[in-house]
């Protein structure tokens, strides 16, 4: 059994859906948890679920994006330290991008990435001093093409772009941060499709316990997997990268020949070039302009490259 030895975490949006089912298996596993969400009888009713199977926990309705500070110094009171963040918190709201308002645009965007930056923020020194934090950030398929859900795509394609650099900058002072794609059956999911069989498929294979699993898996002390990019439903988890399909080339650059490669730009490859870094693109990019420079990176390591 992963036992978290009294760790303590944090869970956004944690009332229902998924962020109730991590806050639930964190502590279930012996991790004291804080369970935030700004519905405070969500919030209090999965503390009571906790405290009733002999879990510790606290409630939290500070608000992600306006209030991040107050979550963390919530669990620094409540338990004396902090050692795992799950940045759960979300909302959706669909609308077309020229017809949604911008308030709205705004709300949606701000709840996810800027909830997900500010509690970050606020909690990156307690997980520095932890010796082995735990940052995992939710994503979501919204950073593909889903008319309807510009902001919330928005969002979820900063969210992984900024848990890229964090990563990064993690390694360097002791936090572990992945970053996950979930799919799972929530409120969220429940009237999104019509056709029996994915209904079916989501409520019973793809519960939000499935994910939990794999974020509990995360956020133990004694994880070495992070870093990367993880599309996790049912009992199955898959890392996701950036990849580049074949360059195109024309002889002189002009936009008549580009007009002439039409067919070529659109088309599809089975070969792909993975890029998980900056310096990757880059190194790739310059090497594909001149590639006599290719030797030049031969002694350096593209994870320094700057953008």
């Amino acid at each position: 059994m992963l036992d978290f030895n009294g760790r303590v975490a944090i869970v956004t949006g944690a009332g229902q859906g998924m962020g109730k089912a991590h806050a639930m298996t964190l502590a279930s596993r012996g991790a004291r948890v804080v369970v935030n969400d700004v519905v405070a009888a969500n919030a209090q009713a999965v503390v009571k679920e906790i405290t009733d199977a002999g879990g510790k926990a606290v409630a939290d309705t500070h608000d992600v994006a306006a209030a991040a500070e107050g979550i963390v110094t919530t669990a620094i009171d409540s338990f004396g330290q902090l050692d795992v963040v799950v940045a759960n918190a979300g909302i959706l709201r669909v609308g077309l991008f020229g017809e949604q308002p911008k308030d709205e645009f705004w709300k949606v965007f701000d709840v996810s990435f800027k909830g997900t930056v500010e509690l970050a923020h606020a909690a990156w020194p307690h997980l520095v001093e932890s010796g082995s934090g735990r940052l995992i950030l939710i994503s979501s398929s919204g950073v593909l093409a889903n008319p309807g859900a510009a902001a919330y795509g928005a969002a979820k394609g900063a969210i992984w772009a900024l848990g890229n650099t964090l990563a990064m900058e993690g390694d360097r002072v002791g936090v572990q941060v992945t970053t996950i794609m979930p799919t799972a059956w929530t409120p969220m999911t429940e009237s999104a499709y019509s056709h029996p069989t994915i209904i079916s498929t989501l409520r019973d294979a793809m519960g939000p316990e499935k994910v939990a699993a794999f974020i509990t898996y995360l956020a133990h002390q004694d994880t070495t997997v992070h870093g990367d990019f993880f599309q996790v439903g049912g009992n199955h988890a898959g890392r996701l990268v950036l990849s580049g399909l074949p360059r195109v080339f024309v002889a002189d650059g002009s936009a008549e020949e580009w007009a002439e490669k039409a067919d070529e730009l659109r088309a599809d490859s089975d070969t792909v070039e993975p890029f998980r870094v900056t310096g990757d693109q880059f190194a790739s990019e310059m090497i594909a302009s001149n590639p006599s420079v290719a030797d030049a990176f031969k002694d350096i390591n593209t994870a320094d490259l700057g953008a």
